[in-house]
């Protein structure tokens, strides 16, 4: 399998939305949620601690590794990333001044490489 790569930003901005949908309820036990819970705290906690530019050069050139996912945590995985790229696409109809074509596009990218891998014949070799 391909080792999937997040950026600092992506991996904390899927965790954020799990976070927020579950608004306080405990996440089904087969979540990705839970299975990356415990790297997403340390890792925001390390966050919190730099000084703003450092955290901010760590969001967008820091890079996270996931070995090995399961089926179910990947389409989890898309699910989320599919509503990162609903989010954005409303925030430019609207006009808000949050909205970021750069933002769609990497959403949008990060979508369809994660649907590639899903659709490929080898990815689940490695898990067991």
């Amino acid at each position: 399998m391909d080792k999937l790569v997040f950026t600092v930003h992506e991996f904390m901005a899927i965790m954020g939305y799990l976070d927020e949908q579950l608004d306080g309820k405990p996440a089904s036990a087969a979540s990705v949620y839970n299975e990356w819970y415990d790297q997403w705290k340390a890792l925001d906690q390390r966050l919190e601690e730099l000084p703003m530019m450092e955290r901010a050069d760590m969001l967008f050139d820091g890079k996270l590794t996931i070995n090995a996912i399961t089926e179910p945590h990947l389409k989890e995985v898309i699910g989320v990333v599919e509503a990162q790229v609903a989010m954005h696409e409303q925030l430019i109809k609207d006009g808000d001044e949050d909205a970021d074509p750069d933002d769609l596009e990497i959403w949008t990218t990060r979508k369809a490489d994660l649907k590639q891998l899903l659709g490929s014949d080898n990815w689940r070799d490695d898990i067991s």
